[in-house]
């Protein structure tokens, strides 16, 4: 697409390169003619919009959720992969080269819709009033989503300290190439929430496979849950699940080539009518292995296995295959992500449910319908109402059986590792991830080294030991 050629030497620059001299050289004039020359018409703005969520689908691939993964305690180490051997082993070197592009996707997509942003200023492209409030609410929607996932990986989580100073990741509000000293994890999500409650105010109901005001509520429920602000996660996540909008799937596998009835953002994929993939669920199919692979670079712990395997009745048991058991060679594969292409569901209702039940129990909130949220989980898993909670269950079951029933449905999301930091960080718990502590350097993703400058030092090395 030639607005993206056009844009290639500032999206280099914003994305650390800047740090280089040649790259400092850039005639800004002359860059800008040509986003001046690429930005016309009503169209140009809509396809640029396109290619943002274009860039933000590689990002949530699955190589962002896999990093996540990679860290918890679901997995094998990997096989055949150095570089993602060093994010299992929580001992990451500053010159990882499977991380530079991992990182920089998701900036590649806030600037784009930073860009967008400062355009419609600039400019009247002929939108309506409700056009142009609508493609603002996408803007902050996306840029508020690039930023969540990379400060959960490269940052310590909210609560690390009392007062969350510890260093976050660069908020881009702007498209302005600069060299940005890390601000603190609490100004991060300061950013994060005003974003997304300017997403909530702008955006429609309904919009395709488009951002809508549920996917920014969905996306604001995740992070107050983060931060332990779980009366605001459970109002917020029961704003989407109220709606009627989206029900359970009643298919184990939500990554699939059509849309899930859960979805409330999905990243699309899709084969081209030449037979061509347009896929942006590479990330999973090629680490995991598709249905004719049984080496795959990422498999599951037997620790994880073990958890679960012992009741057959459990559906979700299909999605797993043991080969060679008992044996040397064994591996466990995960099939969740066996096809060769797949839609891939960022917030949906199965997380959003098991967030509100864990919520309102530990927030002394509505039981009665905390247990409703996971026995709705468990009766899709099992066929049954056999392992369902008690009507009378305590908050404390409810926790248990919500922390359970997650870590299950949402294998291979990268979500686990996130569940045990907030355990840590904010309930307290001693909790260990494989003999590391949930807070030790290690158990954060190092930056690539080119984005080291003289104001934004890069994470510690050296690991967990």
């Amino acid at each position: 697409m030639r607005t993206i050629l056009k844009l290639s030497f500032a999206l280099l620059a914003f994305l650390g390169f800047a740090s280089c001299e040649k790259m400092l050289e850039l005639d800004p004039l002359e860059t800008g003619i040509e986003e001046q020359q690429a930005f016309q018409t009503k169209t140009d703005m809509q396809e640029f919009l396109n290619s943002t969520y274009d860039v933000m689908g590689s990002a949530y691939s699955g190589r962002l959720q896999n990093l996540g993964e990679l860290l918890s305690d679901n997995l094998e180490s990997p096989n055949s992969n150095d570089d993602l051997t060093e994010v299992y082993n929580h001992n990451m070197l500053i010159f990882n080269g499977t991380i530079a592009p991992i990182y920089g996707d998701p900036y590649i997509g806030i600037f784009r819709a930073n860009r967008i942003l400062e355009y419609l200023e600039e400019k009247d492209f002929g939108f309506t009033e409700a056009e142009l409030k609508q493609i603002r609410g996408e803007c902050y929607f996306l840029r508020a989503l690039g930023h969540f996932d990379v400060v959960r990986l490269f940052a310590q989580p909210w609560g690390y300290t009392a007062d969350n100073s510890h260093p976050g990741i660069i908020y881009k509000t702007s498209s302005a190439i600069s060299l940005d000293p890390r601000p603190s994890v609490a100004s991060v999500y300061q950013n994060l929430e005003k974003d997304l409650l300017l997403a909530i105010a702008d955006l429609p109901l309904q919009n395709t496979i488009y951002a809508t005001k549920y996917s920014a509520q969905g996306l604001l429920a995740k992070m107050y849950f983060q931060q332990g602000r779980y009366t605001e996660a459970a109002n917020m996540a029961s704003e989407v699940i109220n709606s009627g909008a989206f029900m359970l799937d009643t298919a184990q596998n939500r990554f699939r080539t059509d849309v899930s009835v859960e979805a409330v953002f999905t990243t699309v994929s899709t084969r081209l009518s030449d037979g061509r993939e347009l896929s942006k669920s590479y990330g999973f199919a090629d680490n995991y292995g598709k249905s004719n692979n049984n080496n795959p670079t990422l498999s599951l712990s037997r620790d994880f296995y073990n958890v679960y395997a012992a009741d057959t009745s459990d559906k979700r048991l299909g999605l797993i295959e043991v080969l060679n058991p008992g044996e040397p060679n064994e591996v466990i594969i995960l099939r969740k992500y066996s096809g060769d292409y797949f839609n891939v569901p960022v917030i949906h209702l199965t997380d959003l449910k098991l967030l509100r039940a864990e919520a309102l129990a530990e927030s002394g909130g509505d039981l009665t319908t905390a247990i409703a949220d996971v026995n709705d989980i468990k009766e899709r898993a099992y066929g049954d109402t056999q392992h369902n909670l008690a009507f009378n269950s305590s908050a404390g079951d409810v926790i248990a059986a919500a922390r359970f029933e997650r870590r299950f449905e949402m294998i291979g999301e990268g979500d686990r590792i996130q569940q045990l930091k907030r355990r840590g960080a904010i309930e307290g718990e001693t909790i260990q991830v494989r003999g590391d502590d949930w807070n030790c350097n290690g158990m954060i993703i190092q930056f690539p080294s080119v984005q080291q400058t003289e104001v934004f030092p890069l994470n510690p090395t050296g690991g967990c030991k």
